[in-house]
């Protein structure tokens, strides 16, 4: 009871990088359908965006209990983020048959309408599980984002100020802070927020990439590379950051140091494809290796440029005729 204790205390106080699965695991060896346990290891794939597994979890426990209600509104969260609209739907069906009057159900419901971008709909529910809950956490924080999707930036706001008052330790209200100031252009206040947001979850790129755009707005140069480098360590290598990252150091006048990660963000397009992104880098490299007088790799970057603007792909097109006459010199 202890462990489990542990286990559920640390999750409450939303510290997931400190919780070891292993340890859930083995209990659940002993408690093979003890229900409450798979809840608290599938909220943790949750929060660690681990979203298959997690949705495969909250299937089992659905399975072995039809009528259960905790929990279930972040299931349906998972649903929504995958965009299981049938499931989703099925979900909201059956928490109301079970319950109507539970906030979960509510919340459920309200995560369904807003998959369908029926955001007053959703806002009437999430106000429902208010009236019934007024300390639940999600509701609060979720209305918050319908909000901003309705573009009602101070209605966020309160919003997500309702739902830190409610608990403090909850990232999801400071950052969607951090993200509702950056509309209004707030800078200093959204540095604040997104601050406290990457001090309570200092182990999601989110919030170091919401950082550095945030200072890199700000014009604090060093520290948002620094954040933008913290956030790829944390991650897979984007090539959103790379090329951020690159475009920061030619501002600065550093193209070596712009070139080589150019290059890392082109090396993305192995695994991610041709994106945006990579294509800017390639025609950026075209042009760098043009200036420096190497015309084989200048030739190479260009002839595969295929994805821009009509300016950008002529651009491509005369690096390439420039540097065929220049190899056939």
């Amino acid at each position: 009871m202890g462990r489990i204790f542990n286990i559920y205390a640390l999750q409450e106080f939303y510290q997931y990088d400190t919780i070891n699965l292993d340890e859930i695991d083995d209990i659940l060896t002993f408690l093979p359908e003890f229900n409450f346990l798979i809840i608290q290891k599938a909220l943790m794939q949750y929060h660690g965006l681990n979203y298959t597994e997690s949705e495969q979890a909250f299937e089992n426990v659905l399975k072995n209990d039809p009528h259960r209600l905790d929990d279930m509104d972040t299931y349906s969260n998972i649903l929504y983020v995958m965009e299981r609209r049938p499931k989703l739907a099925y979900l909201a069906q059956l928490a109301s048959s079970t319950d109507k009057f539970r906030p979960e159900t509510c919340c459920i419901i309200a995560n369904y309408y807003s998959l369908k971008s029926e955001h007053e709909k959703s806002i009437t529910y999430y106000q429902r599980a208010l009236t019934l809950n007024r300390n639940c956490l999600s509701a609060w924080t979720l209305m918050g984002h319908e909000f901003v999707e309705l573009k009602n930036t101070h209605a966020a706001i309160e919003s997500y100020r309702h739902a830190i008052d409610v608990n403090k330790k909850d990232f999801r209200a400071w950052y969607g802070l951090g993200q509702a100031y950056e509309v209004l252009e707030m800078n200093y206040y959204s540095l604040y927020y997104y601050q406290r947001a990457a001090a309570l979850k200092p182990y999601d790129a989110r919030m170091w990439q919401a950082l550095g755009n945030c200072y890199e707005k700000l014009g604090k140069i060093d520290e948002a590379i620094k954040s933008y480098k913290r956030s790829l360590k944390l991650s897979d290598m984007d090539p959103v950051i790379l090329l951020r990252i690159a475009l920061i150091y030619e501002k600065l006048g550093d193209f070596d140091q712009c070139a080589q990660y150019m290059r890392m963000c082109l090396q993305e397009e192995e695994s991610e494809g041709v994106t945006e992104e990579t294509s800017q880098a390639r025609l950026w490299l075209a042009k760098f290796e043009l200036s420096k007088g190497r015309y084989r790799q200048a030739n190479d970057y260009a002839k595969l440029f295929l994805r821009g603007s009509a300016a950008e792909l002529e651009e491509a097109r005369a690096i390439v005729r420039e540097t065929r006459t220049r190899l056939d010199q």
